[in-house]
Formats: C-alpha cells, structure tokens, sequence
C-alpha cells in the first residue's frame, strides 16, 4: 500500500513539474521601445522597470487582473499588459541514440 502511495505521488511530481507554466516573451513592440512593468494593473501606475522589445523568458506568477498579468523578468517584478506578451515556445528536444555503444 505504501508503495502504491508513493508511486502515485512521484507521477504526480512529474506530471506537475511536467506541466509547469511556461516563461513569456515580449511581442508588438517597437525595436526602439520597451515594454513597461507597472506597480499596479492600471496605465497610470508607477513604472517600476522595463523589459526590451525582444524580452524573453518573463515568467508569469499566475496572478492576473482584467488585461494585465503579474510577472518577473531579472531583477524587477509587477504588472504588465497581456496584449504585449505571449508563450514562449518551449524547446525542441534533439533526437539521439540511447545505445550505450554508439558513441558520438
């Protein structure tokens, strides 16, 4: 029974860390604009960073507000609107030998 128990919640680790959420990129900016990080989910609030016009592996906290998504990107994190981000494209897995006598 333990086992069991265990086993369930080794595939449930993985299926979790499996799923994790997926780092955003910037889209629809100007190559000589930014793209700004706000206090709070409104236009008005405080700029409190910036993220450039080809900005990738934002990470999204899960938190969200009408338009505006809470996220971190280096060393500054706050509110930026949905319609300036998008997934990024996970990694594409390169094929390769599993056969311990093939050497590369």
């Amino acid at each position: 029974m333990r086992r069991a128990l265990l086993i369930g919640l080794m595939a449930v680790a993985i299926s979790t860390a499996a799923c994790a959420q997926a780092t955003l990129r910037v889209i629809d900016t100007a190559p000589n604009d930014v793209l700004n990080v706000r206090e709070f989910p409104t236009s008005d609030a405080r700029i409190v960073g910036v993220i450039p016009p080809d900005g990738r592996g934002i990470v999204p906290t899960g938190e969200r507000n009408g338009n505006w998504v809470f996220v971190r990107y280096r060393k500054v994190e706050g509110w930026v609107s949905r319609r300036f981000v998008y997934p990024e494209a996970p990694p594409v897995r390169r094929g390769r030998s599993l056969d311990p006598d093939d050497a590369e």
